[in-house]
């Protein structure tokens, strides 16, 4: 049977209080979004009077101020590396345990290899066999101090250590692990797992890291017994701080800890961080100034009640299997398996449709009504997406988001969240009349639904959000659906109950993406919002036949506020002292030539003016090596004539086409880095740096480095490191030799003295560098 829309009855005008919906809706959002809010504040830090089988980030603080409250940097191989292990070392003896340094020499897939030194303590349990692993690495950048990446992280274990002194003995065993080498490439790590013999006994690790300096201690990554772990952490846990939205955004990022190394080697367990200001991260700012207690304490909460959970529990041979689990507020959680996603996302969707076909058979939704609601809420994204994007076009030409995190960030979120509500209020206002309330209502659940199980075949991890929102609407449905009165329904409650779930699961997920991502995440905020907030689109139908300036009051001041929002993101300092922008400094010698620069490396592609007045520096598409991609601005050097590295052949032969060398790299002028670079067309193969293979480099690591091979040495003992490898036979190829000291020359002076408050070093800070050209014959 066709049922024609001019049959149905005729929506009424709502009456008075039916425009109460809206503002009372919203009073609702801002509520859960302040709860949203609060909850990712971390908890309040416990005094160093607390009891001493508790965690207490004073005592923690106290720990890290030892370790790294002088404020230098401390990368791997360098002296003042050796200061802070030996810090560890003090401290693990002063609270009773008798700690050893294992030594190691390891190679990443990157071509980063270093010799590592780890310090390791032990707890025997009461039963033999398997143990559980509590994780930090004690090494920095060679920018930054390394406060909370990842002293922090050792303070946690160590506060943790002293804990278990006041505690039963716990029946596995624990070690505690703070590891040398994370940031050169995951090597200590490496280190522990290939080479001692405890390693063989974990079967589950605690790993602390920390990309931030602040906000809550995320537990965002788990090993294959997803379920298992995660039901107990979330069991345990005062304040559990995730989802597995977080575990499946990791996966697909290119970002490691330490914690990689542990899953490859088949252990199980968790992994925390914090990501709250990111700008503080691999700089001077992550000090111990800005290293934040509650943070800290958050930690140390998580990771001692990860510990005795797993302490306790049986853990030689953990049930495999993968779970949908969220938080709400950091107070409870909410689990089930993975694969029971697909049978709950199709029992809603089927209630659902009997639903919307009890209303087509009541005649009180037509076809082409529920029609215009599908295609209002395809529109809605679509058209949140298309002017996200050209917001944040238009906001990069006028610089507001010259580099990823702004210096004030908060006009820019507000202006994304405010043009997603504008645009589902809009497009839900045009098309109510050809979809009426009820037709807008059946359509978004529609989508909703055919959303939830796709995302239940293909990432079930990600969509419990659809499964919450499916299960409340076709509940809270039963109401209006199957109301006996024989009036047109309108689906009042049967919207804001759902769209009041949707957002107490979801809006907590959407404060982190800012954190995770920063700037280039904004069109993806709008586009998740837009995507929570599409259940409103019934209750934003009455406002169609509302007179005059109600009418378009909430999509218009929505985005009033949007452009109000990006003018003063426009006009507001891109930078500040609080916030500054990455800039690096570079004296660069190229000692085949003779030419010498200084090579500057700002992070937003544009010089600051106090530098740009102090070099004259010119703007170059690359580096001054080929394998550097970004933008850089150079200026002539006086020559040094800093003494080059060499890459002396010591031994070659051929067999089966192939031509095998050995080589000893070194650096004359004692620099802690050396390296060596293949051209993308060299056919290097099996490479080995003293002794030690090096994994096969991926088509997209090399990408990073423009096709190019390297192979680097990041402690450069003075004998220098022998280097094997194999080219194709009758192939000359001319290879660079570089090394790096991480520090300008005297005559750079006047560069750090240009550097204006809102700018700082990042990552490997400032460098001297000096390459040669090696050719090398067939």
């Amino acid at each position: 049977m066709r049922i024609e829309e001019s049959r149905l009855p005729p929506d009424k005008p709502p009456k008075n209080d039916s425009f109460g919906r809206i503002p009372f809706t919203f009073l609702l959002l801002a509520l859960i979004f302040l709860l949203a809010y609060e909850s990712l504040r971390p908890p309040v830090p416990k005094p160093a009077s607390a009891p001493a089988q508790e965690f207490s980030a004073e005592r923690a603080r106290e720990v890290l101020n030892h370790l790294v409250g002088d404020g230098v940097p401390h990368p791997t191989g360098s002296a003042h590396d050796e200061v802070v292990r030996g810090r560890v070392m003090d401290e693990f003896t002063r609270i009773g345990y008798a700690p050893e340094v294992e030594t190691g020499f390891a190679c990443d897939e990157y071509g980063d290899c270093a010799t590592v030194k780890n310090v390791i303590a032990r707890l025997d349990g009461s039963a033999r066999g398997a143990a559980v692993l509590l994780a930090a690495h004690y090494d920095s950048v060679p920018a930054g101090p390394g406060a909370f990446d990842d002293g922090a992280g050792a303070a946690t274990v160590l506060e943790i250590a002293r804990a278990y002194k006041s505690l039963p003995t716990p029946k596995n065993s624990i070690i505690f692990l703070i590891d040398d080498g994370e940031e050169t490439g995951l090597l200590g790590a490496r280190v522990f797992v290939d080479q001692h013999p405890w390693a063989k006994e974990v079967r589950v690790a605690v790993n602390v890291d920390n990309r931030g300096t602040s906000g809550p201690s995320l537990m965002y990554e788990t090993g294959d017994a997803n379920a298992w772990a995660t039901r107990l952490y979330t069991e345990h846990a005062s304040r559990p701080a995730t989802n597995s939205i977080l575990y499946f955004a990791y996966k697909h990022l290119p970002a490691d800890t330490d914690f990689t190394v542990f899953k490859a080697a088949g252990y199980q367990g968790v992994n925390f961080a914090a990501i709250d200001d990111a700008v503080e991260y691999h700089t001077p700012l992550d000090d111990f100034g800005n290293a934040n207690s509650a943070t800290l304490q958050h930690h140390g909460d998580n990771a001692l009640t990860s510990v005795r959970t797993f302490a306790e529990t049986e853990i030689a041979n953990p049930p495999k299997g993968a779970a949908a689990y969220f938080d709400l507020f950091e107070r409870w959680t909410i689990s089930w398996p993975a694969r029971a996603g697909l049978r709950i996302a199709l029992g809603s969707a089927f209630l659902l449709l009997l639903e919307i076909a009890w209303l087509v058979y009541k005649k009180n939704l037509s076809i082409r009504g529920w029609a215009w609601g599908c295609f209002s809420w395809v529109l809605t994204l679509f058209a949140v997406g298309a002017l996200a994007s050209i917001l944040q076009f238009a906001l990069r030409k006028l610089g507001a988001e010259p580099v990823n995190w702004a210096a004030h960030s908060l006009p820019l979120q507000i202006a994304f969240w405010s043009l997603a509500i504008s645009v589902v209020c809009f497009v839900a206002q045009r098309c109510a009349a050809r979809a009426g309330a009820t037709g807008l209502w059946a359509g978004v659940w529609t989508c909703w639904a055919a959303a939830g199980i796709l995302l239940a075949l293909r990432a079930p991890s990600v969509s419990y959000i659809f499964q919450v929102a499916t299960v409340v609407a076709a509940v809270a449905a039963l109401g209006f659906v199957f109301r006996s009165n024989g009036s047109l329904p309108r689906p009042g409650l049967a919207s804001i109950l759902p769209l009041l779930a949707v957002a107490a699961v979801g809006f907590g997920t959407v404060l982190l993406l800012y954190p995770g991502f920063g700037n280039p995440g904004l069109p993806v905020i709008s586009f998740v919002v837009a995507f929570l907030l599409t259940p409103m689109a019934p209750l934003c139908a009455d406002r169609r036949q509302a007179p005059g300036l109600p009418r378009v009051a909430l999509p218009g001041l929505a985005m009033a506020l949007t452009l109000g929002a990006a003018f003063l993101a426009v006009v507001a300092p891109a930078f500040s002292a609080k916030s500054p922008e990455h800039v690096n400094f570079e004296y660069f010698q190229d000692s085949d030539s003779g030419k010498s620069q200084w090579v500057v490396y700002p992070a937003s592609g544009r010089l600051p003016e106090p530098i740009q007045l102090a070099t004259n520096a010119i703007r170059q598409s690359g580096g001054p090596f080929p394998w550097i991609p970004e933008v850089t601005f150079v200026a002539n050097a006086p020559h040094l004539d800093l003494p080059p590295p060499t890459f002396t052949i010591l031994e070659s032969s051929e067999s089966q086409g192939n031509r095998q060398y050995r080589a000893l790299l070194r650096s004359e002028r004692g620099a802690p880095r050396a390296a060596v670079f293949f051209p993308p067309d060299s056919g290097v193969e099996t490479v080995r740096v003293e002794g030690q293979p090096v994994p096969p480099e991926s088509a997209t690591l090399r990408s990073e480095l423009n096709g190019w091979y390297a192979y680097l040495c990041e402690t450069m003992p003075a004998k220098g490191t022998e280097v094997t490898f194999t080219l194709p036979a009758g192939k000359s190829v001319q290879v660079y030799a570089e090394d790096t000291s991480f520090t300008l020359p005297l005559e750079g002076m006047f560069l750090l003295k240009s550097r204006p408050l809102t700018a700082t070093p990042y990552g490997d800070g400032d460098r001297t560098i000096v390459v040669r050209h090696v050719e090398l014959l067939p």
